[in-house]
């Protein structure tokens, strides 16, 4: 549960608004620029690496950065820093994982249903 605080360090967001007397239909906050421009870059040099080069690759890149912008900044507040959330995922992503093979087998029975032979042509 999150409490709202009347503290005024937290009660203020950097967000750019756009030019004055003409501002953006939407509020954005500075660091979601810079980390869809880094996003957004990743992407370019995937698809060159890739070889999808053309005007709809980068568009549907756009896409996807801006989703993956929404996401992350979902995550990313004056208590977790960009930085502290790129972290975690890459400790998430590296952590070692116990093998698949090594578990336990284990046969699942059921004692009240009867099994029906194959049919036969």
């Amino acid at each position: 549960m999150r409490m709202n605080t009347d503290d005024e360090v937290y009660a203020a967001d950097d967000l750019f608004l756009g030019p004055p007397r003409m501002t953006l239909p939407w509020r954005v906050r500075y660091r979601a620029y810079g980390i869809g421009t880094v996003l957004y870059a990743l992407v370019l040099l995937l698809e060159l690496w890739t070889g999808v080069l053309g005007p709809w690759p980068a568009v549907y890149g756009l896409v996807f950065v801006m989703w993956a912008t929404m996401r992350v900044m979902d995550r990313v507040d004056h208590e977790h820093t960009a930085r502290a959330v790129a972290v975690t995922f890459w400790h998430e992503v590296s952590a070692p994982r116990p093998s698949q093979k090594t578990g336990a087998r284990a046969r699942l029975t059921l004692s009240g249903v009867r099994r029906r032979a194959p049919r036969t042509r």
